[in-house]
């Protein structure tokens, strides 16, 4: 996408009163999706505005509003961006929100890595001093 692609989408988005979109996100094992994206038209001033304006993933605020071709776009950006940050999709994977401002494009992403942590103990002794107790 270039920056004339992002900035007349940004605009567009705009135009039908979206401020801000969340993207969720969830990836492990080789592989990641988007799992939702979703938006908002109350007033935002920062992007961690726009999490905390869309809390209910289920509810209505999709994208169901905006044109397909649009929505499609949203999410080959966001993908773009997802790929350049942290491995959030191999291995045990990661999780989080990406939320932007419209039409600012300021965004922020919260980016939750799942890591497997090791407790290594060691012990030694005699086995025939085992069987003596």
């Amino acid at each position: 996408m270039t920056e004339v692609e992002l900035t007349s989408l940004l605009f567009r988005l705009a135009d039908i009163g979206i401020t801000g979109i969340k993207v969720r996100y969830d990836g492990g094992g080789d592989s990641g999706a988007i799992e939702w994206i979703g938006y908002t038209a109350k007033p935002c001033k920062t992007p961690e505005d726009v999490c905390d304006n869309i809390d209910d993933w289920e509810d209505d605020a999709n994208l169901s509003k905006i044109a397909q071709n649009d929505y499609s776009l949203v999410e080959e950006f966001a993908y773009n961006i997802l790929d350049g940050i942290e491995d959030w999709w191999n291995n045990e994977g990661g999780f989080g929100n990406f939320c932007f401002l419209v039409p600012s494009g300021k965004y922020v992403i919260n980016n939750s890595l799942r890591v497997m942590d090791y407790v290594e103990y060691f012990h030694d002794g005699d086995l025939l001093d085992k069987i003596k107790k």
